[in-house]
């Protein structure tokens, strides 16, 4: 984890990393939306997966950190991936 779980407490005490954090996540959702607007998927539907991957990757991440070394990045996207498909299918 080197140092994750510090990082993550030093950006969730300070507004400005804060905004910073929503600024770089914010880049990352464009740059999904645009390789798949590249793929030529429809500019709706890659706004929406772009949204949900980076939403899915930020509780993946929150999970992991949680975890404290008891579970994989992995295995921690992998439920979080899951519990998004059940949400979206109404299970």
């Amino acid at each position: 984890m080197d140092g994750a779980t510090e990082r993550r407490a030093v950006i969730d005490a300070s507004p400005e990393l804060q905004e910073r954090e929503r600024t770089k996540t914010a880049a990352i959702t464009a740059a999904i939306r645009d390789a798949l607007k590249q793929r030529q998927v429809n500019a709706g539907t890659a706004e929406l997966v772009a949204q949900l991957a980076t939403v899915a990757f930020q509780n993946a991440f929150r999970h992991w950190l949680e975890a404290e070394g008891r579970a994989s990045f992995g295995s921690c996207l992998h439920t979080v991936t899951d519990e998004l498909r059940a949400a979206l299918a109404g299970t």
